[in-house]
């Protein structure tokens, strides 16, 4: 009989600990985590893939050919192409913003939320938050994972426009600029 009890007593034992595995009591939470961390994982592959320097230079060359242009243009006939090519351009300048800005806090941000998840998933896998905890902490993160990725994307789409713009517009630019009565030591190195 003490040996019934004792075999009873182990199943109960085990049955309650294997209930209470938090990995599986809260599986479907940990796989939304796991494709929040795979989203980030992928935007951070992108940034990683976005050249800042050039787009800085970018925005540095087409501000330089537009004071060029302000300093020594004289209007004697409208180029309608040339006037195209430079809103263009000042389009590549504003829609950039501050490019060092926007890779450090883009470059923080991505951490940040990387960070969250997975201790996120580390207190869930711990045991350390009930089921609504969870539940709050786990739409908050990603109604902020959502709100990032928008404006990363928005940001990626974007750059990669401007440099097809800025590639098409500024040789031509460039080749006008060339043309202006500029003193030697205002040009463009």
């Amino acid at each position: 009989m003490k040996t019934f009890y004792f075999f009873a007593l182990v199943t109960l034992l085990v049955g309650t600990m294997t209930s209470c595995d938090p990995a599986k009591e809260f599986e479907i939470e940990l796989k939304v985590i796991d494709s929040c961390i795979t989203e980030i994982d992928k935007i951070d592959i992108l940034y990683k893939g976005i050249e800042f320097d050039s787009l800085q230079y970018m925005v540095d060359h087409v501000n330089h050919n537009e004071k060029m242009m302000k300093d020594y243009f004289v209007a004697d006939t409208i180029d309608m192409l040339l006037g195209s090519y430079m809103n263009n351009c000042k389009g590549v300048r504003k829609s950039m913003g501050n490019i060092a800005v926007n890779k450090e806090e883009f470059g923080k941000e991505i951490t940040a939320q990387y960070n969250q998840f997975s201790n996120l998933k580390t207190d869930i896998l711990n045991g350390v938050l009930d089921k609504e905890q969870i539940n709050n902490y786990l739409t908050t993160e990603k109604n902020s994972l959502s709100e990032f990725s928008f404006a990363f994307m928005n940001f990626y789409d974007n750059q990669k426009a401007q440099s097809q713009i800025y590639y098409q517009c500024v040789p031509f630019v460039d080749e006008y600029v060339k043309t202006l009565d500029i003193p030697s030591g205002d040009t463009l190195q």
